[in-house]
């Protein structure tokens, strides 16, 4: 079969801060090199709990793209914050919209790791944001998950954990217990209000909110001991959950990523914890859509991608939902935090063209 001049790719991102496509252009002549204009893709609003969401809709949102003319690879990643949706009924209508077998989902850690080390094939990657999941596969016989439990029982250093930690720490001032924090209560009441409330906002909004608090923990943790111990604590929590996935992948690339890394004083933690851990992570070099991105070309320049439920669903596999096995279990797992969500309002997407 002779190689086509060109090759189209769709890619999907469907995460916390909402729906982003692209549809990238490849050309022989550049050896389908993949070089993205960074201008070229438009994020959607956030999406917003309140309903499950409709898989027709959603996929209506990039029909534009996939109208365009024939694609030889879609993707579609997911995070986990829409553990509800039907990974199965989304496979198949990407397949459909697309016009190509050559179509996946994959759960958004898998994106999120091909992202960030720009290739497919083994790596470890930890995603900081609300919550806190870590990666670590070789796209083969290891699938390692870890965390992502929600902030109820898990998320150990997420965002949500920083600032439920310092929200509790001010309440412990408040009542005049050992081990609480005036400044943190102080900063509380400036973002939330009456303590009082501050559980039924909590409640009412999710680890959306307490993850709001995060950013103000690591400002006061500059004068303020509680908070700084709170930060310390956090890079701790951070670096083990990294060194359990590098424990089951030894010698593959290391990466972090996630919204927590602008907070410094977890930043910093987490990089002396490391250290102190002898480990060294190489530099996140793109994001969860750029790794959809790298997993369309991966498909459309013949090379495949192993089945596997919750995690990487292969159009045309059987048995999609099939339960994880030994101690490992699948990515699209519900967690605390995953909550249902509205269907997204609308997503802006450009043909971008592949540079050399």
């Amino acid at each position: 079969m002779d190689t086509p001049e060109t090759l189209e790719l769709l890619a999907v991102d469907l995460g916390r801060a909402g729906l982003s496509a692209r549809r990238v252009t490849l050309r022989r002549a550049d050896e389908f090199g993949l070089a993205v204009d960074p201008d070229g893709t438009v994020a959607a609003p956030r999406l917003r709990a309140g309903r499950p969401v409709d898989v027709e809709a959603l996929t209506d949102l990039v029909a534009p793209l996939a109208e365009a003319g024939p694609v030889d690879a879609c993707v579609w990643s997911v995070a986990d914050l829409t553990a509800t949706l039907d990974a199965p009924a989304l496979l198949a209508r990407a397949a459909a919209l697309s016009g190509t077998e050559r179509t996946v989902v994959v759960d958004g850690s898998v994106a999120t790791l091909v992202g960030a080390v720009a290739e497919v094939g083994p790596g470890v990657v930890l995603d900081m944001g609300v919550g806190v999941v870590a990666l670590a596969t070789d796209f083969d016989q290891t699938w390692r998950r870890l965390d992502g439990w929600g902030s109820l029982l898990g998320d150990r250093g997420s965002a949500a954990w920083v600032g439920r930690q310092g929200l509790a720490a001010g309440l412990l001032h408040r009542d005049g217990v050992p081990g609480g924090s005036a400044a943190l209560l102080d900063a509380g009441r400036r973002s939330f209000g009456d303590e009082r409330g501050w559980a039924t906002l909590a409640a009412e909004h999710g680890p959306g909110l307490l993850a709001d608090f995060a950013p103000v923990v690591g400002d006061v943790a500059s004068r303020d001991d509680v908070a700084r111990d709170i930060c310390r604590l956090a890079g701790e929590h951070l670096a083990d959950t990294l060194c359990a996935g590098a424990a089951a992948l030894p010698g593959a690339p290391l990466s972090a990523t996630g919204g927590l890394l602008l907070v410094e004083a977890v930043k910093v933690a987490f990089a002396s914890a490391l250290g102190k851990r002898h480990v060294f992570l190489v530099p996140a070099l793109g994001s969860p859509l750029d790794g959809a991105t790298i997993l369309a070309r991966h498909l459309a320049t013949g090379h495949d991608l192993t089945h596997r439920p919750g995690a990487l669903h292969v159009w045309g596999a059987a048995s999609l939902p099939a339960a994880p096995t030994g101690g490992e279990r699948a990515s699209d797992d519900v967690t605390e935090d995953a909550e249902a969500v509205e269907g997204v309002e609308i997503v802006e997407g450009v043909e971008v063209v592949a540079r050399p």
